[in-house]
């Protein structure tokens, strides 16, 4: 049995997981948003950005394959663009999109959501609208034969089976009581996040249902306000479904769990800067899955489950996991510093994060070799000048390209601690470039800060800055302090001791 989620990640192995459910195509255009319609009272989007993912039960399958899990998904698509590149999206992530049943009578579902930076240096991301394209209507005979001749098939090759319900026409009665019962007759854990409705009675017999806060309160009639209602509301749901488990996701407030066997969890989550919320539900469901299909108990399983729905509040959109970054960030749990020093491949994703919540970023840069008064200096004025603190380090071999053999005396490793422990930095990345420019352009700062002994003419990334809005801000100039005049001081002072 695992003893930390650490352990649990190790041992999870590659469970095979089906996903049956509405399977979508989800779109983000992001842009700048810096001026009114002339003509409507409207703002106009810019845009910069368009991404696309995998929604709904594709979303989930996506997550389960971050985890290294063998997913395989199973819905109902249309003839169309949109379901080629969600089979792409899918087959990319990778796993087998051969389960995507296509149909001419309903388009693929989309949901395209249009984000406007409220200010023009790229600050506070806002939701302007979100355009929605479905048909909702019971599937055809035919649609739904073929839809239950795939998830059948999907049940016999796979360890767990989830069952993702959005009340988009793809389940009814039949179909989910078919599953439900033939994954019991296999031996294979079926696990539902449910349609929001009154009536749970189509989930009868499921190993575990996970309903969130709000769609907990309209199957059971309960208001959910304290511990001892969350724990009322899952045993009632255990008691009257026939489970083995029933989890009420709380959002923000973490989750509350029953089992058939007497075990009654409440698990608390630790206070998070929320980026977006979109996806957490989703993670919730591959975690649990995956644990579960990998061995775990209930108990581990919901603690993962509640890790990692924290870990994605902070991605924007919803935005699948790999097991690495999941096991840095357990591991950096242990060790806050380490959390401070971010991946150049992710820092892009955690500024979409920061600006989701409308924190300004302010970047500065150097080698940071032997830290002195200067360099403190430096990241104290810094960090007066925004919301969040990124400092760029130089890799030892671009300090080396600009400072010489020799130098840095002190590792990146080294390096990068020493000034993620400084409480004036929330972030450090290394970077390999001998310029800082392309950093400086995928950050996109509302800040840039440099040390006195420069002019702002001078100013690397100046001109990109401003562009957009951004400005560039001297810190005063420590006088007297240099890396360079402290390496000479203690040379010589070495030499006049021999």
């Amino acid at each position: 049995m695992p003893h930390s989620l650490q352990d649990l990640m190790d041992a999870l192995g590659r469970p095979r997981i089906a996903v049956v459910g509405d399977m979508m195509l989800d779109t983000y255009v992001r842009g700048d948003v810096s001026r009114i319609s002339p003509e409507g009272p409207i703002p106009v989007l810019r845009v910069e950005k368009r991404e696309q993912r995998p929604g709904g039960a594709g979303s989930v399958a996506a997550m389960l394959a971050g985890f290294g899990a063998d997913a395989l998904p199973v819905g109902l698509v249309g003839e169309d663009a949109a379901a080629e590149t969600l089979r792409r999206l899918l087959e990319a992530a990778p796993m087998d999109a051969s389960g995507l049943v296509s149909t001419e009578l309903r388009p693929t579902i989309t949901k395209a959501r249009y984000l406007g930076y409220v200010q023009s240096a790229g600050r506070a991301v806002q939701q302007i609208v979100r355009v929605d394209e479905e048909l909702t209507h019971p599937l055809s005979v035919e649609e739904a034969d073929a839809v239950a001749a795939a998830a059948e098939s999907a049940l016999e090759r796979c360890d767990l089976l989830i069952i993702q319900d959005m009340g988009k026409g793809i389940f009814d009665d039949e179909l989910v009581g078919r599953l439900i019962e033939r994954g019991a007759r296999l031996g294979k854990p079926v696990v539902v996040d449910p349609e929001r409705r009154e009536s749970y009675a189509r989930y009868r017999g499921a190993t575990c249902l996970l309903p969130n806060r709000y769609e907990a309160q309209i199957a059971t009639g309960l208001t959910l306000r304290s511990d001892k209602d969350y724990a009322r509301a899952a045993r009632q749901l255990l008691d009257d479904l026939e489970l083995d488990c029933a989890l009420v996701k709380l959002d923000r407030d973490g989750m509350c769990y029953a089992t058939r066997a007497g075990e009654e969890k409440r698990i608390t989550t630790q206070t998070l800067e929320v980026a977006d919320v979109t996806g957490a539900g989703d993670m919730v469901t591959a975690a649990f899955a995956v644990a579960l299909a990998g061995g775990a108990g209930y108990h581990a399983a919901a603690k993962l489950a509640n890790f990692c729905a924290g870990l994605e509040v902070n991605q924007s959109g919803a935005t699948p996991l790999s097991r690495a970054q999941i096991m840095e960030a357990l591991d950096q749990a242990e060790d806050p510093v380490s959390r401070k020093i971010v991946p150049r491949d992710q820092i892009e994703q955690l500024v979409d994060g920061l600006r989701a919540r409308g924190s300004a970023i302010a970047f500065t840069n150097g080698c940071f070799d032997l830290l002195h008064l200067g360099h403190v200096q430096l990241i104290q004025h810094a960090s007066r000048q925004a919301d969040v603190l990124i400092v760029g380090l130089n890799s030892d071999s671009s300090a080396r390209e600009l400072k010489g053999a020799g130098r840095p005396v002190n590792s990146e490793q080294v390096r990068s601690r020493i000034l993620a422990s400084l409480a004036d930095v929330d972030y450090v990345v290394i970077f390999e470039e001998k310029s800082v420019l392309p950093l400086i352009r995928q950050l996109r700062p509302d800040v840039l800060v440099k040390g006195g002994d420069y002019d702002e003419a001078g100013v690397v990334g100046r001109e990109f800055v401003e562009s957009y809005g951004g400005q560039v801000k001297l810190a005063p100039l420590a006088e007297g302090f240099s890396t360079t005049e402290l390496i000479g001081r203690i040379g010589r002072n070495h030499e006049g001791k021999n």
